[in-house]
């Protein structure tokens, strides 16, 4: 048994405890109080509040390696260039490097869980090297309906060769990736096959402008392009959540990403579908995509969560800039001073994003039986005094460099990022010289 001490318990589920302690045992939390009963070695933290892992809800940590590779361009060239860079530029070693660098980064901002969308299944790895928790959706594309079946079987062969690796905080998912990308019977077959075989399901919409003029008018750069590959673009002449909706892909399992471009009918379809909402406020605004409507969706009852989205687009993972952003523009867009409080988005980084994920039952709080992932956060800052709320003082004045600590099932993470930054060093000489070559 080993019982941590420290200024603040911050658990998630409950109020802060002020001079609190948590008891952990075999990887688990026994006891969370201000005088816990149990004995054991005691691990003293003086300054210090101990939170759970924050739960980073959507990231990309296979691209980590293209985070400064492509700043300031459009959304659609954007994507295209992640594309070819990691299909045609970078080696499925080099993506594994990203992954890994990725999930180092996580954890010592005090991330301890993730909602990761991936391609190659290199996060998969890294994840499991690591110790990071979390759902590993894996992509799956089809732009035109011919596509449907080989896309759909090409998925299915990814999820049986990692199944067996599951673990009851690290679990597969589906990821088909956006309405210009999946054609609709595609999401219906995914949808279908999720649903056969106990998967969640994650999809990136609402997320742009020229999103939402391909799905409603069937026009703009993403109908343009799927047209010049001789692809059929099918008009769904509503909302890209309505379309979603009609797709059959809408409820309680699926975690819908960015969830900009809404109307005041998608509340409705979210209030009653059950589908849950990650908030990516960095990298939305970032792209100029816009503000969601984070308030109203919380209004509607949707659970929400937060999420980096990845370094390409972000560029760092930082959760306690993610919980400020988000309060910051929902201030703004709404000229509320209360539209989003410092409790509500601390909840979104952690147990908010375990419940989107399925997790809620393994970790995101600080509760006995759940797993022991926390952070520690160094108090002893001057940006930081005086402290008169810690959950306050936490979302608006701390940063990931405040994180000392971070724990996985009690133990302490460990890790030699040297080798990593050299790998990511080389990558980026080989990716610079490319580029100069066009």
């Amino acid at each position: 048994m080993t019982i941590f001490e420290a200024d603040w318990i911050c658990p998630a589920s409950g109020r802060p405890i002020q001079n609190g302690a948590i008891a952990v045992q075999n990887g688990r939390i026994v006891e969370v109080g201000a005088n816990v009963s149990v004995s054991g070695e005691r691990v003293s933290l003086p300054g210090c509040a101990i939170i759970p892992g924050f739960v980073n809800a959507h990231a990309h940590l296979e691209l980590t390696v293209l985070r400064g590779f492509l700043e300031d361009i459009e959304f659609v060239t954007w994507i295209r260039t992640v594309t070819s860079s990691k299909q045609q530029k970078l080696t499925r070693e080099e993506m594994l490097a990203s992954a890994r660098l990725g999930v180092v980064e996580s954890l010592a901002a005090g991330v301890t869980c993730v909602g990761e969308v991936m391609d190659l299944g290199t996060s998969w790895q890294a994840m499991h090297e690591y110790g990071l928790q979390g759902v590993a959706y894996q992509e799956v594309f089809g732009p035109a309906d011919i596509h449907a079946d080989e896309s759909l079987k090409g998925l299915q062969q990814k999820i049986a060769a990692l199944r067996s690796e599951q673990t009851e905080a690290q679990r597969l998912g589906v990821s088909p990736h956006a309405p210009f990308t999946v054609a609709p019977r595609l999401f219906r077959m995914v949808k279908e096959y999720a649903k056969s075989e106990g998967l969640p399901v994650t999809v990136h919409i609402a997320e742009s402008l020229d999103e939402e003029r391909y799905v409603r008018l069937g026009e703009g750069p993403f109908a343009d392009r799927n047209r010049e590959r001789q692809f059929e673009v099918e008009v769904a002449g509503c909302s890209p959540v309505a379309h979603l909706e009609r797709c059959g892909m809408l409820d309680p399992q699926t975690l819908l990403i960015h969830v900009i471009r809404t109307e005041d009918s998608d509340m409705d379809v979210l209030r009653r579908t059950g589908a849950a909402v990650v908030h990516c406020p960095k990298s939305n605004a970032k792209f100029g995509h816009g503000v969601a409507k984070v308030v109203e969706m919380y209004e509607a009852g949707v659970r929400m969560s937060l999420g980096t989205d990845s370094v390409a687009s972000n560029n760092v993972v930082d959760m306690f800039e993610e919980m400020r952003e988000a309060i910051f523009m929902q201030r703004a867009r709404t000229g509320r001073f209360n539209a989003l409080d410092a409790t509500c988005a601390f909840r979104m980084a952690t147990l908010g994003g375990a419940e989107c994920l399925g997790l809620d039952r393994h970790l995101g709080s600080l509760d006995a039986g759940k797993r022991a992932d926390f952070a520690v956060v160094d108090l002893n800052d001057p940006a930081l005094h005086p402290i008169y709320d810690p959950i306050q003082t936490l979302v608006y004045s701390a940063c990931r460099k405040n994180v000392r600590e971070t724990y996985l099932a009690g133990e302490r993470v460990r890790f030699e990022a040297a080798p990593l930054l050299q790998q990511a060093a080389a990558i980026a000489r080989k990716l610079s010289v490319q580029a100069s070559s066009l």
